[in-house]
């Protein structure tokens, strides 16, 4: 069986970078203090515990699962904001846009004797071709322990190198034990993989539940799985941190994506009544050469 490399919570991002894009996937160890992993835990189940399972063949029969996050406990908005996280993010997202944002969060509580899941990317939600750029990643946190026999997430290090169109057919083939591996884990870690990379949540052999969270990151011109403009309040929005407001959807994305009449969106919906000037939000890199052009405009004008 193929393993998964293992870091402690303080390792530098350079690290998680190195073996995310040798191997697609990479686990942090232990990174939610024990308190605050009890407190989300006791937050969570409160939710999951009046919720009924899923009825479909993805999503699974014995399985919950629960979205809009940010709002269940303010854990899951830490989680959201760990700085190596975000610095593994920053990697592979910002070269293709000017800001990222949070494409869903979703916890997924796996019941007893539900089987394993097909094998698949989760890039395809996005229906274009982006042959070696990465439009999305992952954060998988364990609630409860991920073994070997409880549901963990199952892995193919290494698929996400695979030819676009060979990986299907290649993944949907029953694949050596080589090549698979099992995302196992003690609570309170998070496993990092690439949209890229197959996975598949694993059978539960056991009788007990597994709860796993997902905080998923994307390109922020993307549309977003989870629609956090009409799941969140302005309550839960003003209860959140700055970064994560931008990270939920409340930015312009440089230079005119999701502004409002000229209006940075949550200047908008704080004070939506408010006559403002329509705003440009050009890239720095771009705003001399603008600038640069105008002044030889109103020169020649002049002249």
């Amino acid at each position: 069986m193929a393993t998964i490399k293992h870091f402690g919570p303080f390792t530098p991002a350079e690290k998680l970078i190195e073996a995310l894009t040798e191997d697609g996937c990479v686990v942090i160890d232990t990174v939610l203090p024990p308190e605050r992993h009890a407190k989300l835990k006791r937050e969570l189940n409160q939710h999951l515990d009046a919720i009924p399972d899923c009825q479909g063949d993805f999503y699974g029969y014995a399985t919950k699962r629960l979205g809009l996050l940010f709002n269940k406990s303010d854990v899951f908005q830490e989680m959201a904001l760990v700085p190596s996280i975000l610095a593994v993010m920053d990697h592979y997202l910002l070269p293709s846009c000017s800001q990222y944002q949070i494409n869903l969060t979703q916890a997924i509580s796996i019941g007893p004797n539900e089987p394993r899941q097909i094998m698949h990317q989760d890039d395809p939600m996005f229906p274009f071709l982006h042959p070696g750029q990465e439009v999305m990643l992952n954060c998988m946190w364990a609630i409860d322990d991920f073994t070997e026999t409880n549901g963990s997430t199952v892995l193919v290090p290494g698929s996400h190198k695979w030819p676009r169109q060979e990986s299907l057919n290649l993944a949907l083939n029953d694949l050596p034990p080589e090549q698979i591996a099992l995302g196992t884990m003690k609570a309170g870690s998070v496993l990092i993989y690439l949209g890229s990379l197959f996975h598949c949540g694993g059978r539960n052999e056991t009788q007990t539940r597994r709860c796993g969270a997902v905080i998923s990151y994307s390109l922020g011109w993307l549309r977003q799985a989870e629609n956090a403009y009409l799941g969140y309040s302005l309550e839960d929005l003003e209860a959140m941190p700055d970064k994560l407001q931008e990270l939920v959807g409340y930015f312009v994305h440089k230079p005119n994506l999701g502004s409002i009449n000229g209006v940075h969106p949550l200047e908008f919906v704080k004070n939506p009544a408010k006559l403002k000037l329509f705003t440009e939000f050009l890239p720095e890199a771009v705003k001399p050469f603008v600038k640069e052009f105008r002044d030889q405009s109103l020169t020649k004008n002049a002249a």
